[in-house]
């Protein structure tokens, strides 16, 4: 049973980092769009979008 807490608790790490990584990427985004007037254009991929689900479900299910 210990070893799955463990498993559990870094998938949760893994998790916040990738949602870390996706947010700042957006901002980054943001930043260009709005202050440097640059037409940028945010775009995640399929498999993107299945991690990002899946690391908002183990780190919502994890506080919760």
């Amino acid at each position: 049973m210990k070893i799955i807490n463990e498993i559990y608790q870094i998938l949760f790490i893994s998790s916040i980092i990738f949602i870390i990584k996706i947010i700042t990427n957006l901002s980054i985004k943001v930043y260009g769009r709005f202050k440097l007037k640059k037409e940028t254009r945010f775009t995640l991929t399929n498999i993107e979008k299945l991690i990002l689900w899946v690391s908002l479900t183990i780190f919502l299910s994890y506080i919760f």
